[in-house]
């Protein structure tokens, strides 16, 4: 499935208040003044069954969009996991990711990008070069006015306590290409190997990985820093809910969701 043809799960009109003139005039928006990554947006074949692994995993009360169609918001602390489905999307996968941004114009940075000859995007979220989403905002983010608490959706104490998004890690089909595209939006990269390469975004990395043989392009998985844990009661209760749990390594308890989803945890 291509992601450039995908919209985000939350609609444009509710982040509108989020770009603010540039504090530069006629100043260029690239590289970003950024902050660092903040959330992940994911497509799931069942939003009411994804939302409940999630709010056991890092917190049971949710945030929802006030109006249908049911999109569930996992919060990160700082940050979230926005769930929400798609018709003729049967498979589960990460459809964006967004990095908050200082003085954020997002005209001039539609006019700066178009004048570069790179796409501009549609909903707030620019395509690379294999069509994996990214998204900008203007600090502070967080929720949109769109949402609302949802209440406590499972009766359990989450798993783990978590304290945001730490990495993102994206299959890409040329890495020189993709490294290409995001030196105009994050600068140099901080480091360079010859199958993968990363970001350092504030507290945050980008991490670009040549997607391995017969892999598509996309965002594979995602990191989150969480709380000390007990990697054998966590990884127990995990496998009961139908999760994937991979041999953790250098201390990252490493899994894939019930519907195939990337998520690494970090303890702190």
């Amino acid at each position: 499935m291509s992601v450039a043809a995908v919209t985000p799960l939350t609609p444009l009109a509710a982040h509108a208040q989020r770009s603010a003139p540039s504090a530069l005039p006629g100043g260029s928006q690239l590289p970003l003044r950024t902050t660092g990554l903040e959330h992940i947006g994911a497509v799931v074949p069942d939003v009411a069954a994804a939302g409940k692994f999630y709010a056991r995993l890092f917190n049971p009360e949710l945030h929802k969009e006030k109006a249908p169609p049911l999109r569930y918001y996992a919060t990160l602390n700082p940050g979230y996991i926005a769930l929400g489905s798609r018709a003729n999307a049967p498979r589960a996968f990460f459809d964006h990711f967004c990095a908050l941004v200082e003085d954020y114009d997002a005209a001039a940075m539609t006019q700066e990008l178009a004048a570069a000859g790179l796409p501009t995007g549609r909903f707030g979220i620019i395509p690379d070069p294999d069509g994996i989403g990214l998204q900008l905002l203007g600090v502070p983010g967080g929720l949109a006015k769109t949402t609302e608490p949802a209440g406590r959706i499972v009766a359990d104490a989450p798993l783990v306590r978590p304290a945001g998004l730490e990495e993102v890690l994206l299959y890409v089909s040329d890495l020189e290409r993709s490294l290409a595209f995001y030196r105009r939006f994050f600068g140099p990269e901080a480091g360079h190997e010859s199958q993968h390469a990363w970001f350092k975004i504030r507290r945050t990395r980008l991490r670009l990985q040549a997607a391995p043989q017969g892999e598509p392009p996309r965002i594979d998985r995602i990191r989150v820093r969480v709380a000390p844990l007990q990697f054998d009661a966590v990884s127990r209760e995990l496998s009961q809910l139908g999760a994937a749990i991979a041999a953790s390594e250098d201390g990252v308890l490493h899994l894939r969701d019930p519907v195939g989803l990337g998520i690494e945890l970090r303890p702190i």
